[in-house]
């Protein structure tokens, strides 16, 4: 493409503007056109004096309004002008008289421009151009230590660019530890090992590199490098599926690049946050910002950044439906892509991926495979197991739809092999593998494929490995240091059936085409564009897997649970399926296929799955109006996971602790509780152990002493955090809070049974491919083995009658499943006559709450044989998880 010339004496200004230091000779051999200017300049007030070196300086504002003016007006004129310059001063490092002075002079000025050149060539992908102006460099015999540091720093991040990975990171770790590094070297190191870990799907080695980038940029007042790191943060948080986080951070890197008058950041942003819109369903801003990103790259002439463009405009027409657009863009990407000027192996190996996805949903078998198969050897010589996982997933969809189940079964091994690979090497909370399909999709797709087939057994273990992957992933991003402590081998349909009694079942339930909430391209796909949604999303569904000591059963059941949802705001998931109407057709959905290994059932295990995380179970209702728990019926236990069940509860030997520990805390203000520390003193007396109550610390005391309690009761606040689940907590003190990442880092327990008795203590984050998160889980892991806890918000009052029931019931010696399911039934049964005697009686034992209970055995009498909490809203949160007995 011709340059952009401008005028002589906008060019004599640029080359001030580009320059440290110049004096007329200078100006002269840079720009001999304009000797007739050059005096002038130097004799105005546009130039600032150096007197210790006999020169020049541009002003400050002059400067930047010059540069600004040419990358606006003359957007590939500054890559030729800075290229004059560099060869210029690389020139005089080996003609200068003066062999100190000069010759230092002229190598920082000639390092100085490449460094300048190294950011306009690198937005190219030039990387043979840097190579070369390294080498020559290199070949006059540079002197100085933090030069020949800079010349490393290049070989390092052209090795990481050109898929080198090891040998880059080598040299720049190694470089890292010299002691005399400058910090803006040392900065621009870190975004190089950044780009390594984000291109080999290391996400959170990248973001922590990326942060440090950011920081320290901040420090130095180094605002490029602050924009570059918002901008990689972004692309890293879009390919992990944190479409909204990535936006945010596209959009601030703009106002950043603005301000430099950066244009080709600025090209690069407006592309990221145009992706981002498209992943968001936002179809104008993407189609807007790609049409600007892409202008903005022709004026500068930068054809290699076009080819990812190219794909995402093709993406994006395949969304709407516009197929011969989108092939049109996906083919102009790949001819970028593998340009001989330009090319570059991983937007070649995007753009077939794509390409191949295109084909599939129009049914070109054969093309689909073509293309994949060269993305396949493009991923290999990347090492990009995310994509490789990706490609034999959607092989194993085409092959499928052949009929050739033996070659899909087999592809989507082979996703899962890379996807299992991945662990503890990606922070990823929710693992995406990208617009075209996530890891939980891969699972899901390879169980029904099972279950086609006939291999009930081999789609159980799929389920298992599935809950089990999607924990793992989100625990190594919330809390890295926990993964070894979780990581457990699933356990086989078999396994269950040998520690399962012959009184028992386990019904294990797996939800299949769960969407994501809110903006997202999967909910804004146009309704016409019907065969790209059966590539993209699966039928929901919900698996039922029934399993006993002898038999096993599955069932599809037909029902849609994106319906189980809350709102994203309902304050209490679960209650809003309360409706006697939707408890009947959740037990009819549920338990009708299985209800004949009921009658039979004296313990019934409960493993829910997604949204069946919010469904309160006891409180299922008949078609013949009674509750599936009912004083009969089975005792009921829950559990995140088949695997946990077994390894962390069943598993556990009873009777390794002593005694009981209750702690109790009201907390203050207006959302103090009124019996928190009643209950705990109240418990703890009669199991006859110790309750440590009020304001004073107790979590240091807890980690000590509280490993060898056998029964440990919490009454108090619990508040979930939704945003960061592991730092859910427990309030047990005035200034003290238990969270569920300090419970399974220190938490040591020989536990038997651990109570939970405060508001929302068994509330979970729900993520897509299950899995939950919270504080009954944390108890889990730190040892318990059954951990009582709620919902939803409990009535303080209620649960105080839930407790002491509860616990005579542990004195009688009834196990704890057995002992809550009577309990429940007591309580919804009592009368107000009976509540009014037992408040009495508590009125009796505990002087200081006197007036409150005599006020709540008032209105109780009032309700004479009514059952005041008959409603599943006052003790349908209560469950137990792990242990039944």
């Amino acid at each position: 493409m011709t340059e952009e010339v401008p005028s002589t004496d906008q060019k004599l200004l640029s080359f001030c503007g580009m320059l440290h230091w110049f004096d007329s000779d200078l100006l002269l051999a840079l720009a001999p056109e304009a000797a007739e200017i050059i005096g002038p300049l130097l004799s105005s007030d546009m130039v600032v004096a150096l007197p210790d070196m006999a020169a020049f300086r541009i002003r400050d504002d002059i400067r930047v309004q010059m540069l600004t003016q040419l990358r606006t007006d003359h957007p590939q004129a500054e890559l030729a002008l800075r290229t004059r310059m560099f060869h210029y001063f690389l020139a005089q490092m080996t003609q200068v008289q003066d062999p100190l002075t000069g010759s230092r002079l002229a190598e920082d000025d000639c390092l100085a421009h490449l460094g300048e050149l190294f950011l306009l060539i690198a937005a190219r992908r030039e990387w043979q151009t840097i190579t070369r102006y390294v080498a020559m460099v290199r070949a006059v015999n540079p002197r100085q230590a933090r030069h020949l540091q800079q010349l490393l720093f290049y070989d390092g991040f052209i090795a990481i660019r050109t898929q080198n990975y090891d040998g880059g990171q080598q040299l720049l770790q190694e470089l890292l530890r010299q002691p005399d590094l400058s910090n803006d070297l040392r900065v621009q190191i870190l975004n190089a090992l950044g780009q390594a870990h984000w291109f080999q799907a290391r996400y959170d080695q990248a973001i922590a590199a990326y942060l440090q980038v950011h920081e320290q940029a901040s420090i130095l007042k180094n605002l490029p490098y602050q924009g570059y790191a918002l901008l990689n943060m972004g692309m890293v948080y879009s390919e992990i599926g944190r479409y909204e986080r990535a936006l945010d951070l596209s959009l601030q890197s703009l106002q950043v690049f603005r301000l430099l008058g950066d244009t080709t950041r600025q090209a690069q942003a407006l592309h990221e946050i145009g992706n981002n819109a498209m992943q968001l369903g936002r179809w104008s801003d993407a189609q807007q910002h790609f049409q600007q990103a892409i202008q903005l790259y022709q004026a500068i002439g930068i054809m290699a950044q076009l080819a990812n463009l190219y794909s995402c405009q093709g993406f994006l027409f395949h969304m709407l439906g516009e197929e011969a657009s989108s092939e049109s863009a996906y083919l102009q990407g790949l001819a970028e892509a593998q340009s001989a000027d330009h090319g570059d192996v991983a937007l070649t190996m995007d753009n077939l991926l794509h390409l191949g996805f295109l084909y599939q949903t129009q049914a070109r078998w054969d093309a689909a495979l073509a293309a994949y198969n060269q993305a396949t050897s493009l991923a290999q010589r990347l090492r990009n197991h995310h994509v490789l996982a990706l490609i034999q997933y959607r092989r194993g969809d085409v092959f499928k739809r052949q009929a050739d189940y033996a070659a899909a079964l087999q592809a989507y091994h082979e996703a899962i092999t890379y996807i299992e690979d991945l662990r503890g090497m990606t922070e990823n909370e929710e693992m995406k593998l990208g617009l075209l399909g996530s890891s939980q999709q891969i699972y899901e797709s390879m169980i029904l494929l099972c279950l086609e087939c006939g291999r009930v057994i081999d789609a159980f273990d799929y389920v298992e490995r599935a809950r089990s992957r999607a924990f793992l992933d989100m625990l190594v991003k919330k809390a890295p240091e926990l993964y070894a402590v979780v990581d457990l081998p699933t356990v086989k349909l078999s396994d269950i059936q040998q520690q399962l009694a012959d009184d028992a079942v386990l019904i294990e339930y797996f939800t299949i085409g769960v969407l994501p909430q809110g903006e997202h391209v999967l909910n804004k796909l146009p309704k016409e564009n019907t065969r790209l949604r059966e590539h993209l999303t699966l039928t929901p569904q919900i698996l039922l897997f029934a399993i006993t000591r002898n038999h096993y059963e599955v069932h599809r059941v037909a029902f849609n649970p994106n319906l189980l949802r809350p709102s994203p705001s309902d304050p209490v998931p679960g209650r809003h399926l309360l409706q006697d109407r939707k408890l009947t057709h959740l037990y009819e959905q549920l338990f009708s296929p299985i209800e004949h290994l009921l009658p039979a059932c004296k313990l019934l295990y409960i493993i829910p799955h997604g949204p069946l995380h919010y469904v309160p179970f006891v409180a299922l209702r008949a078609p013949t109006n009674s509750y599936l728990l009912h004083a009969t019926g089975p005792a009921i236990a829950l559990a995140p996971s088949a695997t946990i069940l077994l390894r962390n509860c069943l598993g556990q030997a009873s009777g390794r602790g002593r005694g009981m520990l209750a702690l109790g805390y009201n907390g203050q203000g207006n959302n103090a509780l009124q019996y928190a520390e009643i209950e705990a003193d109240a418990i703890a007396a009669l199991m006859g152990g110790v309750a440590w109550t009020g304001a004073a610390p107790k979590i240091e005391g807890l980690i000590t002493d509280g490993t060898h309690a056998r029964w440990l009761h919490i009454a108090g606040h619990a508040i979930y955090n939704a945003l960061d689940p592991l730092d859910s907590k427990l309030y047990i003190a005035a200034d003290e809070a238990l969270s569920a990442r300090t419970i399974i880092a220190r938490l040591n327990l020989h536990a038997d049974l651990v109570i939970l008795s405060a508001c929302t203590s068994g509330l979970s984050q729900v993520a897509p491919g299950d899995e939950l998160f919270g504080l009954q889980r944390a108890f889990l892991y730190a040892g318990a083995a059954t951990v009582i806890c709620t919902l939803w918000e409990a009535t303080d009052i209620v649960t105080l009658l839930v407790m002491e029931h509860f616990y005579q019931a542990q004195l009688q010696g009834q196990p704890p499943a057995a002992a809550l399911r009577d309990t429940l039934v007591a309580v919804r049964a009592m009368t107000g006559f009976e509540l009014a005697i037992t408040f009495r009686r508590w009125r009796d034992m505990y002087a200081a709450y006197a007036a409150p209970l005599e006020n709540l055995a008032n209105t109780a009498m009032q309700q004479g044989d009514a059952q005041p909490y008959a409603d599943p809203r006052y003790w349908a949160p209560f469950m137990l998880i792990g242990r039944p007995t």
